[in-house]
């Protein structure tokens, strides 16, 4: 009788046995499951890292953005502050370096000065019409103007700054070939011309797009060992696509 009691009570109490046993089980599971939790998967590590990578890359595009506007303000403000104060001194007479007209070798020295003064006087004024349309956007009458200008003073004092801002005119255009053309008439007939190292640092750029790679490379290492401000802008260019 003992025994069938006792028998009795083993069977009663093991679903509590079972349940205890249980409950002590999965308290290291419940456990490990948290600390699983807490932890960041690889792939959201990897994903994270990849935006922060791409937001460095994005900022130091932008920086460089940033630095090349910066530069060609510069340089439109010199420009715009240089033909001013050139026109002022040509209108004064301290310009000796004209050349006189066929047709008036045996004019006297001062009505061939007046003469040369006139028409330095007019190629600045045609010169400074189209650099205004450039300065207000109107990128095609700024185009015809700088072409008007290039017909009337091919050799002119501002002919070489009018290839320049035509070979930047077809550049927005996406007219690389005659972008390419400009910038390489500028630094073949106007070697000595301020806008020589401007129109380098295009042409390479104009290569680059074009897809001559090697000859954008060269030609703005060239310009890169110099000291400009082009040759930084150049550096920064081979640094950032090659």
């Amino acid at each position: 009788m003992l025994k069938t009691l006792l028998a009795v009570a083993l069977i009663a109490s093991a679903p509590v046995l079972k349940a205890q046993v249980r409950v002590v089980e999965s308290s290291p599971q419940g456990f490990g499951s948290g600390v699983s939790q807490s932890k960041i998967p690889a792939s959201a590590e990897s994903d994270v890292y990849s935006q922060i990578r791409s937001l460095q890359e994005e900022v130091a595009t932008l920086r460089g953005l940033i630095e090349e506007q910066a530069y060609e303000l510069k340089q439109l403000k010199q420009l715009q502050l240089d033909n001013y104060i050139d026109l002022d001194r040509r209108l004064s007479g301290g310009s000796s370096s004209a050349v006189t007209p066929p047709n008036q070798a045996n004019s006297s020295p001062d009505a061939t000065q007046a003469s040369a003064t006139q028409n330095t006087a007019n190629e600045a004024d045609t010169y400074k019409a189209a650099y205004d349309l450039l300065n207000q956007k109107d990128f095609a009458a700024a185009e015809s103007a700088f072409k008007d200008h290039l017909n009337r003073f091919p050799g002119g004092e501002f002919a070489s700054n009018s290839h320049y801002w035509l070979g930047k005119i077809a550049m927005l255009k996406k007219d690389y070939p005659q972008a390419k053309s400009w910038f390489t008439d500028l630094i073949a007939n106007f070697p000595a011309a301020a806008k020589v190292p401007d129109a380098q640092l295009d042409l390479g750029k104009v290569y680059f797009l074009m897809g001559d790679k090697a000859k954008a490379k060269s030609l703005l290492s060239q310009l890169a060992a110099g000291n400009t401000d082009a040759a930084k802008l150049a550096a920064k260019f081979l640094a950032d696509n090659f």
